[in-house]
Formats: structure tokens, sequence, C-alpha cells
């Protein structure tokens, strides 16, 4: 029997479009000419210094925002950072383009490439999860979108800490954002929605309008850093000590803004503001949640000890107390710090993972217990001279193995060997087996070159931080975190000045990759996996409270009265605490002694 064939083909076609969803995925791919009818003086040339008018900021992002010098991107290290994910739309002309599974024919990611600074951004559709909270962050965060009818709507975590305006004004890294990404016909419009938990007290929203431009040809956008400005002293960062930046009403002499609303707040994001400057009040209160869109991914303190893969032969294992750095070959392994006695089996367990070579040496980069800790426990799994029985005859009792080599500064041999009044006797097979009484030591192994670097008196005296050279890895020790304010440990000869110059030798030794990104990888003591940007941004919080404390002091005041003036406000959300071992007011009263130490000098 014969079948005709137009009946069959319409039957599939009839099939197939019962099959199609009521919203289809729109086609976003194309160039696309960027529109800046919205708020061109914005998109322009930037904002005026201190005008904050519509922008839901804390007072600690005032506060920040009122400190900050535009010469600082004069700095090398800051010339090359691009804008990040939530203000890339700013200036110039966007490509989209899409991959496509050859097999389903379904998108597994959206591109784009922002003209301005050359900025790359993948969006991924492919339904993986966000990475967990110790992986490194990057300007362009990590993005994941899903349909919503014919809306594109984006998810991004893992941001850089950045700017929402580029006369200061911040956004921290703990924000996240949604992002909605709408085409009609030839036109593209793109809605942030930024929220952020430190510097702002309710979600930022901007949109952009994109046309399609099918002639747009776009340039790359080369950056190599160069000293700008010679002779500055070295950690030099430009900034404003409270009260004397004189371009604050910037806004209010030029554009005539009330002083009042030029500095910002939630209040002046509504209409029902101009009521309030009238003398009137509003009739609709400001949004008070700022509650960030939940995102699974891994915590960063559950318990367990995680493996992490950094580059070259370089590991970090994370753990409840902070980081460890492992080195791994065809030789053995290297480990630096050991952490806590409660956390030596999960520690032991994770070197198994990574490698079934022996572990060799230990590095110690001070004497508190997360980096001494389980010197014994897991020295003793290591080996530091091969071999067993030669011959039957036994020697170093039942053969030739001997523990693996614990490495530190001699400051923390003398403080582990004789402890201060008070402090627990530490066995004697916890003690480092070498030391090193000048500035470095090296090692080879591996195929790589090991630096160990000490540091001035900076968390404590002994401080070390290990830089694996051809990894090109760097283990900090507790002289850097992303977590907290550092502890400066006077009773272990601990110094703020210290820390402030051991931030400055790690930028030195660090490289960073393209856009100020990547290249020389950095594992803080505690906190998330890093790279040059993030600790220059430690350094300069750290110069700029050090520096205010100091002015503070050269001015007589006392103690109580730093504290009263709430001198670190525009870091305390992110950096400090009120509660537990080391609080904001603990760091203030160590960083005010060692400042008013130097002044009597």
């Amino acid at each position: 029997m014969k079948i005709a064939v137009f009946p069959r083909l319409f039957v599939v076609f009839a099939l197939s479009i019962a099959c199609i969803p009521a919203f289809a995925e729109v086609d976003l791919s194309g160039e696309w000419g960027g529109r800046m009818h919205e708020d061109q003086p914005y998109r322009g040339g930037g904002p005026e210094v201190g005008e904050y008018l519509g922008l839901p900021i804390t007072d600690g992002a005032r506060m920040k925002a009122d400190s900050w010098m535009g010469s600082v991107y004069t700095l090398p290290e800051r010339q090359c950072i691009p804008f990040a994910a939530d203000h890339g739309l700013t200036v110039g002309g966007m490509r989209i383009w899409k991959d496509v599974d050859p097999a389903t024919q379904e998108v597994v990611a959206w591109h784009t490439y922002m003209e301005y600074q050359g900025q790359l951004r993948t969006i991924w559709m492919d339904g993986r999860p966000h990475p967990p909270a110790w992986a490194p962050y990057t300007w362009q965060g990590f993005s994941t979108g899903t349909w919503e009818g014919d809306v594109l709507t984006v998810t991004t975590t893992h941001l850089k800490m950045a700017q929402v305006e580029r006369n200061g004004v911040p956004r921290s890294d703990k924000a996240t954002m949604v992002e909605h990404f709408m085409r009609y016909s030839d036109v593209i419009t793109i809605v942030q929605i930024v929220t952020d938990p430190v510097y702002l007290t309710e979600p930022f929203i901007r949109s952009r309008n994109y046309v399609l431009a099918p002639r747009q040809q776009m340039g790359g956008y080369p950056c190599r850093p160069a000293m700008e400005i010679a002779n500055r002293p070295k950690g030099f960062v430009p900034h404003y000590l409270p009260g004397t930046n004189p371009s604050l009403d910037a806004s209010t002499r030029r554009f005539k803004v009330p002083a009042e609303a030029a500095r910002g707040g939630a209040e002046s994001t509504y209409p029902e503001y101009r009521a309030k400057l009238s003398g009137g009040t509003m009739s609709r209160p400001p949004v008070s949640v700022n509650t960030p869109p939940q995102v699974p991914m891994a915590a960063d303190n559950d318990g367990d000890v995680h493996v992490v893969a950094v580059q070259g032969n370089v590991y970090m294992l994370v753990t409840p107390n902070g980081n460890l750095v492992v080195n791994a070959g065809p030789e053995a392994m290297v480990l630096v710090d050991t952490q806590v006695p409660a956390l030596s089996g999960k520690v032991i367990a994770a070197l198994r993972q990574i490698s079934n070579k022996p572990l060799r040496y230990i590095i110690n980069t001070h004497v508190h217990p997360e980096s001494t800790g389980s010197n014994e426990a897991i020295a003793s799994s290591g080996r530091s001279i091969g071999g067993n029985n030669i011959d039957g005859i036994k020697i170093l009792g039942d053969s030739a193995k001997v523990g693996a080599a614990i490495i530190a500064h001699e400051n923390v041999y003398k403080r582990m060997s004789e402890p201060t009044p008070g402090s627990p006797a530490l066995p004697f097979a916890a003690w480092p087996t070498e030391t090193y009484p000048a500035d470095e030591d090296q090692i080879h192994l591996n195929g790589e070159s090991i630096q160990i670097l000490h540091q001035p008196p900076a968390h404590t005296d002994g401080d070390s931080v290990v830089y694996f050279r051809r990894s090109d890895v760097i283990a900090t020790g507790d002289v850097f975190s992303t977590v907290s304010y550092p502890v400066i440990d006077h009773k272990n000869g601990g110094n703020i000045n210290g820390v402030i110059a051991a931030l400055n030798q790690i930028i030195d030794l660090a490289i960073p990759g393209e856009h100020q990104e990547g290249g020389t990888y950095i594992v803080p003591g505690k906190g998330r996996l890093c790279d040059e940007a993030d600790v220059v941004e430690y350094r300069d919080m750290l110069t700029i409270l050090r520096d205010r404390v100091q002015d503070m002091v050269n001015k007589g005041m006392t103690l109580d009265q730093v504290k009263a003036a709430k001198v670190s406000a525009d870091y305390d959300a992110r950096y400090g605490s009120d509660t537990g071992p080391w609080t904001t007011a603990l760091f203030l009263e160590a960083m005010y002694q060692d400042l008013s130490a130097v002044r009597k000098r």
C-alpha cells in the first residue's frame, strides 16, 4: 500500500509544532551598539566626586567613597583592572554569541564581549552549579542562565570587589547580581539587580539599551601597567583622610543638587524624596530588605577538608580553620602548615588523595596552632630519608625511615621550645627540625624551586611566605586573610606595619594575568583562593586604616577617641567582628599601640 508523502510530512510537522514551548528561546547573537540616552553623563565621564544621589548606599560605603582619590588608578597594580560585570555596560559596543551542542542543538553557553576594556564573559546554560565559596573570584564573576519565557535571566556570583560608580562608591565581593536580557526586534534591554549586604541597604537596579549594529567593528584592548608617577614610597596608596576631600560638594556647586540629596541613601532613590527635601515627610518608606539570591554552592566551613587543585603541582586544602598548601610531584610532597591536632587525620587522608608519594617536608608559616598544631602527627606519617633495611641490617630503628622534616624561621623554634609563661609546653617532636635565621630559605623538589621568605614582624615575628616558583603559587600564612582584619599578635612579636610590608612583598612577587586577573595565584591563611588584585584590595584597606589612625595618634587623640570616631566604619561590615577571639576593637587597639610607639620615636 502506498502512503502519500505529503500527509506524512504534515503529521511530523504538526507533532513538532506541538512540542514547541509557549515561549521559544530568543536568539541574542549579534553585534550590538550601546545607546547612552538614559544617563549619558554617568556612562560617559562619570558622576562628580561626592555625588551619590539615587544610590542605596550604607554609611560605610559613603565613608569609603569620601576617602577615594582618582589617582589610585596611577598605581601599576590597578591600571589594567577592567569594569566588573555589574558595571561593564557603561561604555562601548557589545558582541553576543552562543556555543551550541552539535548533537542536541541546545545552547550550552552565551558569551559577551565588551569593547571597552575587552571584557569577556560566559553565561552557562547547561545547569552546572556555581563554584564553592573558596573558589577564585573574577571581575566578570560566575554566571548561569535560564529562560523565563522569552527573557534570559542570569545569576552571577564570585565577583571581585569593585565599584558601583566611578567616583569611589564601592560594591563588595559579597554581592550577587541577577540580570534580565530582553530582545525586542533590533533592541536589547539588560536590567541588572545587584544586592550587596556590605555596602547597599537594598537592591540597586540599573539598565542599558543596545541596538543591533551589523556593521560594527570592535578592536582588542591591550593594557600593560607602567609607573606613571615616580618617587612614591613603596606601598603608597592615594586616599583622603576623613574630612579632607575638597571635592565632595562638586555636584552641589555645579548642578545645584541639594547637599543632603547628593549624599545618597535609599530614600534618595524614590520620587517621594522631593517632599522630604521641601520640609515634608516621605509617604513611602524605602525597602530595607537586601538579601542576596540563594545560589547553591559548597560552604567554606562544613567541618571537612577539601582538596582544590590550584595550578601546576600545587593544591590548596580548605579546612574549617584555614588553608594548607601542598606541592606534589614525582619525588615527594611538601606541606605548608599542618592545622590543629583535631584535623590531623583528615589532613593525612587528603594528602593520600593527592599523591601516594611520601611527605618529605613540612613548612610552618608561623607559631600558632593552625600552622603547627599537627606537626607531630603529620610529620610522623612522612619520610625524609628513603630506603628500608639494607642487607638485613637495621639502622635508625626498624629502617632508614625518618619522619618528614619541619622547616620554619628560627623565631618559630624559639617560641615553641621556650613557650611564654602560662602557655603549655609543646612536645619535642612538634618542634621545627630545620630553621633558617636569615631572610630566606630554599628547597628544590619535584622540579619546583621553593622560596621560604621571612617577613618582618607582622602577624608574628616568625612569619614566612612560601613561593612555589614553577607552579607560580604563593602561600601567605596569616599575614593575608579574606575573612577578617589581620591578627596582630603582640605577644609573639606582631606589628601592623610589618603586615603591610609583607603584603607589599607578596604584591611584588605576584605577576597577574590579563585584565589584572589570575597569573600568580595566592593562598591566604584563611578565606578563598586569590590573585594579586585581592591582595591589593586588602593592602589598600590596611594602609588607609593605618594612615587614619597614625594621623589621629599624631594629633594626640586617645584610643577611646579613635574608636569613637568609627575610623574603620567603611570596612567593618566586610572584615570586622564584635565577637570572637579577634574583634574590631582589638584590631584597632593593636594598631593604635603600634603607631603610638612609632610617634614616640
